[in-house]
């Protein structure tokens, strides 16, 4: 009997390296665990934020108690609202879990958790205090199927991290009300490089004229301003960039306030030896950081000095009047 219970102990021991106990992922933020079993497919679901790099990495285990090949397509988080993001990180293509097969994935996302926001700023906006996990699988038959497990943040620990980090934020979109449309067409239509009758449209975040597209994103915490203008030029003709002329200003502001490296441009696709010409197809990515403190519901848009012809005249006739919209 002595010599069997030393044996039994190291059969334990040996269990317990080969099969070890799954650890819970922590982060800054942890959500609850969640679970959910069918016939088909069997999964664990752990979530953990990241604040600094503004991430959810969720942690999966998958189990297949069927009797049939199941192949998982895709996996989601999916807030509330609906909004969905594929992961960031770690690959779910093509993952084939065969009967009595079990397996882990560890993928990272940054999702977006505010439409209105991105669209205005780019930021994704705040974690949500409950996210979904959306599992799509194919059977062996081809048959396709969805399941979901939800999981959610302690309130009082989500309260705790609004209250810490939820800033007052504004940000600014295009007065679509005012004559900028009208007079801009009827100024395109004495220019040569416009070959075709000139096409004007103005929505709360893009400029388009006859091919050349313009879209803007901002936000300004702690009187400081972020702006981002992407343009992608789809006309026939050429744009140059005068980026000393490029700004947004606010009603009563001084140009000392402006400094000279506030602006910078990244050409996202075309030549990149001549940063300040936009030719047909390219991508230009212009960003704008500068002190910004006001508290008007008004700026402008000084577009009027910063775009023109390659015969140096002016893109735009009038600088565009922008309104500040409130977040979140």
């Amino acid at each position: 009997m002595k010599r069997i219970i030393p044996l039994v102990l190291l059969t334990l021991l040996f269990a317990c390296k080969n099969h070890p106990e799954i650890k819970r992922i922590k982060g800054d933020l942890n959500y609850t665990p969640a679970n959910m079993e069918s016939e088909q497919i069997s999964a664990g679901f752990y979530l953990a934020a990241d604040l600094k790099t503004q991430e959810l990495r969720a942690d999966i285990e998958l189990s297949n108690p069927g009797s049939s090949a199941l192949t998982i397509s895709e996996i989601e988080i999916a807030t509330a609202e609906g909004l969905r993001t594929l992961p960031k990180t770690g690959s779910t293509g093509s993952i084939v879990l065969k009967p009595g097969e079990n397996k882990k994935l560890s993928l990272k996302f940054q999702p977006l958790n505010n439409l209105k926001e991105y669209q205005l700023t780019g930021r994704n906006g705040y974690f949500k205090s409950l996210y979904n996990l959306i599992i799509n699988y194919k059977t062996e038959d081809n048959k396709l199927a969805v399941t979901s497990m939800t999981t959610t943040l302690a309130p009082a620990e989500y309260k705790a991290y609004l209250n810490k980090y939820q800033a007052n934020t504004t940000s600014y979109s295009l007065n679509t009300k005012s004559d900028f449309t009208t007079q801009q067409k009827a100024y395109l239509s004495g220019i040569k490089q416009v070959k075709q009758p000139p096409f004007v449209y103005v929505s709360d975040q893009e400029i388009a004229l006859s091919g050349v597209n313009f879209r803007l994103r901002s936000y300004k915490e702690s009187d400081t301003l972020n702006a981002e203008i992407f343009i992608v030029n789809h006309s026939g003709f050429s744009v140059k960039i005068n980026k000393d002329n490029l700004d947004i200003i606010y009603p009563g502001e001084s140009p000392s306030t402006h400094l000279k490296d506030a602006v910078t441009i990244e050409k996202i696709s075309g030549s990149k030896q001549d940063l300040y010409t936009i030719e047909k197809g390219d991508r230009v990515l212009i960003r704008l950081k500068k002190p910004f403190k006001t508290s008007s519901e008004k700026a402008i848009l000084s577009f009027n000095k910063a775009f023109e012809f390659t015969d140096r005249i002016p893109l735009f006739k009038n600088n565009i009047e922008l309104i500040t919209v409130h977040l979140p």
